[in-house]
């Protein structure tokens, strides 16, 4: 699954802003264009696949998940879910690496985590 995810450091102390677009690469995992890194909507189906990206379901939320450690196993982590494409993520400790990530659910269950973005 393909997002554009971006994360930076937010506008006040402690918080780091999240940006994100619903996935475009189909269940199915074939790119069906990409120039430059952005990758457009399947117009029709691949062999006989739905050319939604959601699996045929809207989605309903986002997860995001954010860590200390790239494998996002450290301790100093949470997740959280949000509607929409953009969140600001709160009471982190100033000065500190973040890693993010971000994943769709729909009534089908979740998607694969974006590639992590990391953010100072």
């Amino acid at each position: 699954v393909a997002y554009s995810v971006v994360a930076s450091p937010g506008t006040a102390i402690g918080t780091v802003e999240v940006s994100w677009q619903r996935p475009r690469v189909p269940h199915h995992g074939i790119p069906c264009f990409e120039v430059e890194g952005i990758i457009s909507e399947c117009p029709t189906p691949y062999g006989g696949s739905i050319p939604a990206s959601d699996g045929g379901d809207d989605i309903i939320e986002y997860e995001i998940e954010i860590s200390n450690r790239p494998d996002f196993l450290g301790s100093d982590g949470l997740r959280k879910t949000y509607v929409g494409y953009h969140a600001v993520i709160n009471d982190l400790y100033p000065q500190r690496t973040y890693f993010v990530r971000v994943l769709a659910r729909n009534s089908v269950g979740s998607g694969k985590y974006s590639n992590s973005v990391q953010v100072i």
